[in-house]
């Protein structure tokens, strides 16, 4: 592998690993400051009234200076990431800078690393604390650094945050008992995560209803071992009529009435027929795929075909007609068709904006040439060539004219932002272009 370094004195890997260490941090600093920087010298022109008028907007939490609601758009893709990055790191280093000034100054020194004293910021943030509060935090943790290594240092943050503001930490230990919620993710792999945070009773009630099942499992000559099988009666639970005859023994606990809307894309190359078996559906009209190619499943990710068979079986499959990219008619109004949206989902699952990774369904269909209500029938405005996926922010910016975009040809975005950086955004990602020559 070729190396990176342009200059390399030090006597040993060892040496230049440490001064690649110490160059990086301070490479941290220096772009905190420049985007504190960008966050003071971006101008917002507040004389617009218009809709599609760029805002003033708090950067990070109280205290903060006020941005202009676009910069994140500039910033994300110069530094290779989302907008909506962007705006967190923008959020972060300004609650460093105004509300943590002792850290801000400890880290421009080099007392504190960047990320450490981000940290901070950030838990403050979240907690509520008002900037007279954050600024108490931030005085009491610098002076403990003055003579404490940081990690005990950074130990005393959760009960100086308690004492800053002792009515809003029994504000959100409240909220915290309040709080209900269901996580499932991180399909990778045909496997899936659940993480519940529940009543304690109904934690306990739902914890018994899963061993009786694993236990009618037992019974049914499940051979898994206990937490496998746990997991497999926590599924049986998403069709109660199966877990109802499996706990009454009428019933092997195989799901009957299971339903899911999934969008699978597959390869032109992977298809090798008409038609595949699925256990327990029989033959149905799916196509028959080559092994050891791929399938991707809409907000679940790659799975090979023998695991894809898996996830179709004991399921409820409905075939729809396969969306063809070379062939959507083109039409006159503004609103778009259904089957030509679908084109443009499965033609880009995420928004078209530089390094977003939004998925597609919940962002605008923005017409690339703004649609004209005077052009003449037949123009066919509303057509794949000049459709693309938008989050509100970016289709705002886009027509307060703050970015342009050209779509060179069906599905291919060419951006330039506000300040001239340009970025070519396809179907496989986005590629930096440089500043544009004046």
């Amino acid at each position: 592998m070729a190396s990176l370094l342009l200059i390399d004195d030090a006597a040993d890997v060892f040496d230049a690993l440490r001064a690649n260490r110490k160059l990086a941090e301070h490479c941290a600093v220096r772009e905190l400051e420049l985007i504190a920087r960008a966050c003071d010298e971006y101008r917002v022109d507040t004389e617009r009234a218009d809709e599609a008028a760029e805002k003033l907007i708090r950067g990070g939490a109280d205290g903060t200076a006020m941005v202009g609601e676009f910069l994140a758009l500039e910033l994300g893709p110069l530094l290779g990431v989302s907008a909506e990055s962007a705006a967190l790191l923008i959020a972060g280093v300004l609650d460093l800078r105004d509300r943590h000034p002792e850290l801000w100054a400890l880290v421009g020194a080099g007392g504190v690393l960047p990320w450490q004293a981000l940290k901070v910021a950030a838990r403050c943030s979240q907690a509520g604390l008002s900037l007279e509060a954050a600024r108490w935090v931030d005085h009491q943790l610098a002076c403990a650094a003055a003579g404490l290594p940081w990690a005990r240092v950074v130990r005393s943050l959760e009960g100086l945050i308690v004492k800053a503001d002792a009515e809003l930490a029994a504000e959100r230990a409240l909220a915290k008992r309040q709080a209900r919620r269901v996580f499932i993710g991180d399909h990778r792999d045909g496997g899936s995560v659940m993480f519940a945070q529940l009543d304690t009773e109904a934690a306990l009630a739902l914890a018994r209803t899963v061993d009786q099942v694993a236990a009618a499992l037992v019974a049914e000559g499940s051979t898994e071992l206990v937490d496998q099988r746990r997991a497999t009666a926590l599924g049986v639970l998403a069709d109660p009529r199966a877990a109802l005859d499996l706990l009454a023994g009428v019933g092997d606990g195989r799901p009957t009435n299971r339903v899911a809307t999934v969008v699978v894309h597959i390869a032109a190359e992977a298809v090798a027929g008409a038609r595949i078996l699925v256990p327990e559906l029989g033959e149905g009209p799916f196509p028959e795929l080559v092994e050891g190619q791929v399938a991707r499943i809409e907000r679940i990710g790659p799975l090979d075909t023998d695991t894809l068979r898996r996830f179709l079986a004991h399921s409820k499959v409905i075939v729809r007609p396969v969306i063809d990219l070379n062939g959507v008619p083109a039409v006159d109004s503004y609103e778009i068709p259904d089957r030509l949206r679908a084109h443009i989902l499965a033609r880009h699952p995420v928004e078209v904006f530089p390094y977003s990774g939004r998925l597609a369904s919940g962002c605008d269909l923005d017409h690339t040439i703004r649609y004209d209500t005077l052009a003449p029938p037949g123009s066919r405005q509303t057509r794949a060539a000049n459709l693309g996926p938008l989050s509100r922010r970016a289709h705002r910016a886009k027509t307060a004219r703050q970015w342009r975009v050209e779509q060179q040809s069906p599905g291919e975005f060419l951006w330039t932002s506000r300040h001239g950086f340009r970025y070519l955004v396809t179907r496989h990602g986005t590629t930096a272009l440089g500043r544009a020559s004046s």
